[in-house]
């Protein structure tokens, strides 16, 4: 079942940054699901975790985000995000990388949790030591 974990956290991921319409996405999302990015508070449902993606993306000129990898971790899957941007009128170019942990339940993501930093998001999936 983690493959399957893995692709349903894709079309999660996809879903999250605009690329995949909701119907193509629905089935991947719990009712109850929740998201818990870095910078901002809880969002409820994936189109509250779509609309705060898209009030980050917007506040710049250019912004890219790419997954580097997808880690299984049975019903959590790790995902390395690589963020480049480049300030809406400043023109100050940034480059960050953060770590989402998704939680499953019945083949459904229930919760993404961000994190700045490898080795806690390592431990949030029970991947550590």
């Amino acid at each position: 079942m983690s493959r399957q974990n893995v692709e349903v956290v894709r079309r999660a991921f996809e879903y999250k940054l605009g690329r995949v319409e909701r119907a193509e996405a629905a089935s991947a999302f719990d009712p109850e699901f929740v998201a818990n990015p870095v910078e901002e508070g809880p969002s409820h449902g994936p189109e509250a975790a779509r609309g705060v993606f898209d009030r980050w993306k917007n506040a710049w000129e250019e912004f890219e985000v790419t997954a580097e990898e997808f880690l299984d971790a049975g019903d959590r899957v790790l995902v390395t995000v690589y963020c480049r941007g480049r300030g809406r009128g400043s023109g100050v170019e940034v480059e960050a990388r953060f770590y989402e942990v998704y939680a499953l339940r019945k083949g459904r993501v229930v919760r993404s949790d961000e994190y700045t930093g490898r080795a806690a998001a390592l431990e949030a999936a029970g991947l550590s030591g």
